[in-house]
């Protein structure tokens, strides 16, 4: 496996590095966790989404939360994982870099949100229906919400980066291969909850653990 840079450093890139491996891990994990505690099954969608939605409303504020967080930690977490494979393969890298980074931004639009202030609103289920479907294919920004593909896309450059590029360990290069082609299969095959939530722990492992040079490079 190449090695890092180990020129000594200050505490604060040392703070740096640390808070990059724990991104990587915890970004992913907090998403497994919230697909977990949510009360609709992977793959439910139109009417019987929103009335599920409608029926356990009180619910989503917790995974807005939680979906927040692994946003903010996600960016940190992505930029270690790329550090890392940037020191191998370094026109890769900052490919899958470039593309994985729109998963922590909001260009897509969050229909649940819509949903949310809808119900809360009085609007009723129906309507509600008309408005997401508006939403999701209506809008000029519409076609954005495929640009979650591309991210996921990234995240298999970064994993494609970390094992020819032998910065990382080749468990850790395989996970964040397999995950993100793993996390759209689980949702279109509407597999139980736990299913859908395996990949993202799949992610979970394989970008922490690229990214996980950077905590040991002080031992060298």
């Amino acid at each position: 496996m190449t090695s890092l840079d180990t020129t000594s450093r200050s505490g604060t890139d040392t703070f740096a590095r640390y808070a990059m491996v724990a991104g990587a891990f915890l970004a992913p994990l907090l998403l497994a966790i919230s697909l977990l505690l949510s009360p609709i099954a992977p793959g439910v969608e139109g009417d019987a989404y929103v009335r599920e939605f409608g029926a356990n409303i009180d619910s989503y504020p917790t995974a807005v939360w939680l979906g927040a967080l692994s946003s903010i930690l996600l960016i940190p977490g992505m930029f270690g994982a790329a550090k890392v494979v940037r020191a191998g393969k370094p026109a890769l890298g900052l490919a899958g870099l470039i593309l994985a980074f729109v998963l922590a931004l909001p260009v897509g639009g969050n229909t649940d949100d819509v949903i949310y202030a809808a119900l809360k609103s009085g609007i009723d289920p129906a309507s509600t229906v008309k408005l997401v479907d508006t939403y999701e294919n209506g809008l000029p920004s519409s076609a954005l919400g495929f640009s979650f593909f591309l991210g996921l896309l990234g995240l298999v450059l970064l994993g494609v980066a970390a094992l020819t590029g032998r910065t990382a360990p080749v468990w850790a290069g395989v996970a964040l291969i397999v995950a993100p082609i793993l996390i759209p299969v689980a949702w279109f095959a509407a597999l139980p909850t736990i299913a859908a939530a395996v990949p993202w722990a799949l992610l979970a492992i394989g970008l922490g653990g690229v990214a996980l040079p950077l905590a040991g490079a002080d031992r060298k």
